[in-house]
């Protein structure tokens, strides 16, 4: 049997660890993890190996040579360009001429391939995927597995909402070489993408082993020092080169200790090393080979390559140091800074904790430096939410962090484009904007200040003005509320997906540029978009009505101070008599005050533009889910016969509703971007434009002379009951599996989450993709159906953790 290991990663989020090294040839205790690798399949008597190449590739040639060090044959396939994953082996096809196995060089493992094989071999399969289960299954390739072993569904790199289990794609496959057929020759072809969608979608014979041994994908800076300190408390089996002094600590040959210096471990000292007088080596450190370290210094939990000097009384707590590094006396290194080769750190320096320094870089003395050199630290959290950039105004969402975002957005998405930027009215938003607009001039972006705005107006700019995009900066304007960066593409919708892992990657790789002086974006001001924008929808809508239908409506409308001013005209225009109120400049509660002023309607709406209250001519509020159907159903009115994008969990009584009036509706993922994508009119939509909903809503009242109380009682009876539920990240794909485990004999929707389908109800069970949470939103025409159905979905999720 031979192999294939595949070596060509740049380990782009390992940087700076891999600005001058391929991601297999980084180091684990002292060895590069694509030994660890080829040990695996000599152990398994696999001695002929194909490696495939790009990044580098001199350097793994250099150290493994052609194999015989390490009992194996190694041949060498190098790529001129991208080939991706399946490609780079259909690169070496003509080596591959009996069963295979492809494997990774960039991750450890100790899974027993003869298994898998034997595995292989029973199923008669045509390809398997060795599989595994894992805490935190987002990164990864989700698969779903029959009894059989065959597989059922397979989904790279989902979302939250499509993460249907816990047991993922490792990356090493078992393939007999007809399967090479199937790939084109000198072209980019990947695995996960292309190959196995299409073996699943001709039901061609592709299993799913799931092992159970120790897998990990060195895929970032804190899984590569996880890893290490695994292998140290003996989770993985393999060789650690050193003698073994006590339970998880290891020395190597030559290593000078002073008598006074303390291993405290687990951990590693690897060949020609030098521990001076007073040294504490503490918990979870890997030193490399040939370093010093000087009278009096402390490490803990911190990993060294080769040749680092540490000179007296450093500190680090935390840290990862490659190569050649001089760390002058009496410096500080936080939990989890990062230092690239060729490095000086100056005496008394503190480094920050996350902290990243590129290589060949100088610190000065007593420097302090709490941000990367060049641009900015890591942070583990994602940077896109489900509302864009948001968090906690100048406590998670500052200055600093919106700077270097906008220089990775401009640069990484709009470099010589032109961005809309906008912000609600606010002091703070007004700040950031202004910050904003810098970073994004700086690397050549231009940039149209819309000044005061709300979401809808700014996405009409843009699509007026022909930009490439905007950002749009939200806030209600209370302190502990989020603030949020929301982006815009050229037609005004959130940014894809897609779009979004660009600009997160460019972000924490920190590798765009600034413009040159002779490119700097320019910046011009349009302040008046949001009148302009106001003014053409209320044209639209009153184009729409019937000038001789009714006697014009009474309305009560309340508004911030702010908004009022933009929104009067825009009622003027409808011929309403509209009654503008403030919070504070009525007597009477809102409730109260519109059955007394003879209202036909009442309407609280917000500065974002996007969202409103409705209250009934009694003065009742609506309740959110009635009010979403009542939105649906003027549209579908207004619009004869379009067809409307919808959540999954919005109420289901939409589809028989838009089939009474010629409409359709298209149920989607929870995600703005994609309910409004599938909108016919797809720039629009009543959940997300309030001044537009209410036009609507206004037609309609019109259109039947019927009271909105007396309309609302016509629907029939529904429920929904929504519920979260507490749960660990990383035992959220452990609990979906075991749901999904429960659909075999229930009818299910897998478009966002799990929707349940029971006798007179449905569950949704969606986790979130912000928070460690689920929702659960149970609907029924029986509100005890919709209240035992949350209990006993929340009940199988505590069970499932372990808390009931």
């Amino acid at each position: 049997m031979k192999a294939v290991i595949m070596a060509g990663g740049k380990g782009t989020r390992l940087r700076p660890l891999t600005c001058h090294l391929p991601k297999p040839m980084v180091p684990l205790l002292g060895r590069p993890c694509m030994a660890y690798i080829i040990e695996l399949l000599q152990n398994h008597g696999i001695q002929d190996i194909a490696v495939t190449m790009q990044y580098k590739p001199d350097v793994i040639r250099d150290y493994f040579g052609n194999g015989q060090g390490f009992g194996v044959n190694l041949h060498y396939f190098e790529e001129t360009s991208p080939l991706g994953t399946a490609g780079s082996v259909k690169h070496a096809h003509e080596f591959l001429d009996d069963t295979f196995i492809v494997i990774s060089g960039d991750a450890l493992t100790d899974f027993d391939l003869e298994q898998a094989l034997a595995f292989h071999k029973e199923k008669q399969a045509k390809a398997t995927l060795i599989l595994t289960r894992v805490s935190h299954p987002l990164e990864y390739g989700v698969v779903i597995t029959n009894e059989e072993g065959q597989i059922t569904r397979f989904l790279e790199k989902p979302s939250w909402g499509e993460v249907f289990s816990d047991t993922v794609n490792t990356g090493i496959y078992i393939l007999e070489p007809e399967m090479l057929d199937r790939i084109p020759l000198g072209q980019e072809f990947d695995f996960s993408q292309q190959f196995f969608p299409a073996l699943l979608e001709e039901n061609q014979g592709l299993y799913g082993y799931i092992s159970s041994g120790y897998w990990t994908d060195i895929g970032n800076l804190q899984q590569y020092r996880q890893t290490q300190f695994d292998m140290l408390d003996g989770k993985v089996k393999l060789d650690i080169h050193g003698t073994q002094i006590r339970p998880g600590v290891y020395i190597a040959d030559d290593v000078e200790t002073s008598a006074t210096a303390r291993v405290i471990g687990p951990a590693f000292i690897g060949k020609g090393s030098k521990l001076e007088d007073e040294v504490e080596i503490g918990e979870y450190c890997i030193i490399g080979q040939n370093n010093r370290l000087s009278k009096g210094s402390r490490l803990t939990r911190s990993v060294l390559w080769d040749h680092n000097h540490i000179a007296e009384h450093n500190e680090l707590a935390g840290s990862t140091l490659t190569s050649r590094i001089i760390c002058k006396e009496a410096s500080y290194l936080g939990d989890g800074s990062v230092v690239g080769n060729h490095v000086v750190i100056g005496a008394k320096s503190r480094i920050e904790s996350n902290v990243k320094i590129w290589p060949h870089k100088q610190i000065r003395d007593k420097t302090r430096l709490h941000t990367s050199y060049i641009w900015g630290d890591h942070a583990t959290k994602t940077l896109f939410k489900t509302s864009g950039v948001s968090g906690i105004p100048n406590l998670d969402l500052t200055p600093e962090l919106v700077a270097k975002f906008a220089t990775a957005y401009g640069a990484t998405l709009a470099p010589g484009k032109t961005l809309m930027v906008s912000c609600a009215p606010h002091t703070f938003t007004r700040l950031l904007k202004r910050t904003l607009t810098a970073s994004l001039q700086s690397v050549g972006t231009h940039v149209i200040d819309l000044g005061d705005c709300f979401a809808p107006a700014s996405s009409f700019a843009i699509r007026h003005l022909g930009a490439a995009g905007g950002i749009h900066l939200e806030w209600s304007g209370k302190e502990n509320d989020a603030c949020s960066l929301l982006c815009l593409d050229a037609e005004g919708l959130p940014i894809p997906k897609s779009a979004e892992r660009k600009v997160e990657n460019s972000f924490w790789q920190e590798d765009y540029g600034r413009a040159s002086m002779k490119q700097i974006g320019s910046y011009k001001e349009e302040a008046h978009w949001l009148q302009t924008y106001i003014h053409a929808l209320a044209q639209e809508i009153a184009y729409e009505r019937d000038p001789l239908s009714v006697t014009p409506l009474r309305i009560v409308i309340e508004a911030s101070s702010w908004l009022q001013p933009f929104i009067v005209p825009f009622f003027e225009k409808l011929g309403l008599e509209a009654i503008h109120v403030t919070s504070t400049s009525r007597q009477d509660p809102l409730h109260v005050f519109i059955p007394l002023s003879g209202a036909s309607l009442g309407l609280r709406l917000h500065d974002d533009g996007r969202t409103m209250q409705l209250l009934t001519e009694k003065g009742e509020l609506v309740d959110s889910d009635l009010q979403t159907v009542f939105l649906y159903l003027c549209y579908l009115h207004c619009r004869p016969g379009a067809t409307i994008g919808a959540p999954v969990s919005a109420p289901q009584l939409l589809e028989n509703m838009a089939e009474g009036l010629g409409g359709k509706i298209v149920r989607t993922k929870e995600w703005s971007r994609a309910i409004m994508e599938a909108t016919q009119e797809a720039r629009i939509h009543p959940l997300f434009d309030s001044l537009f909903a209410i036009g609507l809503v206004i037609l309609h009242l019109e259109r039947t002379g019927i009271p909105l109380s007396d309309l609302l009682a016509l629907f029939p009876s529904f429920h929904l009951l929504r519920e979260r539920v507490d749960c660990p990240w990383n035992s959220k794909g452990e609990v979906m599996r075991s749901m999904m485990e429960r659909t075999k004999d229930v009818p299910v929707d897998l478009i966002d989450g799990i929707k349940f389908y029971h006798e007179n109800g449905s569950v949704l069970l969606l986790p979130d993709a912000d928070d460690p949470v689920f929702q659960l939103v149970a609907q029924s025409a029986d509100p005890e159906l919709a209240e035992r159905l949350v209990h006993s979905y929340r009940g199988h999720i505590l069970n499932t953790l372990g808390y009931a």
